[in-house]
């Protein structure tokens, strides 16, 4: 004998009603506004950490060429800042310095380091004081942080 189902059409719908969907799109939407917040600051706080770590590999390697210079008795060992001070790809593949080799050559894999936003540091020379000897300055223009060094 045949069985007929007795299953209404409410039985075989499926899907979400309008009401669910509205709630799911605002707990979306409440946990997007807590996280995004704290997202971008840990990414901004990493740039930060990034540019110091930077600026430091930027200053070990001045200050290793300032350190064989002593050795040679050399005293102008700092290379010429750029006109606009930006260290910029094309102003450490073209500035000799006095050893013969160029900004570039002085880092691993012969290319200076760019910050997190993609910019060139800026470096200046600090002129000789009453008390104190030449040395450079290092500038990270988007994140504000800075390296002296004065023998």
């Amino acid at each position: 004998m045949l069985k007929f189902s007795t299953r209404k059409w409410k039985d075989y719908q499926r899907g979400f009603t309008l009401m669910e969907a509205v709630i799911t799109i605002s707990i979306l939407g409440i946990l997007a506004a807590v996280v995004t917040p704290t997202y971008l600051e840990t990414q901004t706080e990493a740039k930060v950490v990034m540019s110091k770590a930077n600026i430091s590999q930027l200053q070990q390697g001045l200050i290793n060429l300032y350190l064989e210079g002593l050795f040679k008795a050399q005293t102008d060992v700092w290379p010429d800042p750029p006109a606009d001070n930006k260290m910029t790809f094309a102003w450490a593949d073209a500035t000799t310095l006095y050893d013969g080799r160029t900004v570039s050559q002085l880092y691993s894999g012969s290319k200076i380091i760019y910050n997190p936003y993609d910019h060139p540091y800026l470096y200046s020379l600090l002129p000789e004081t009453e008390h104190e000897e030449a040395g450079f300055r290092l500038d990270d223009p988007d994140t504000g942080i800075s390296k002296s060094f004065r023998p």
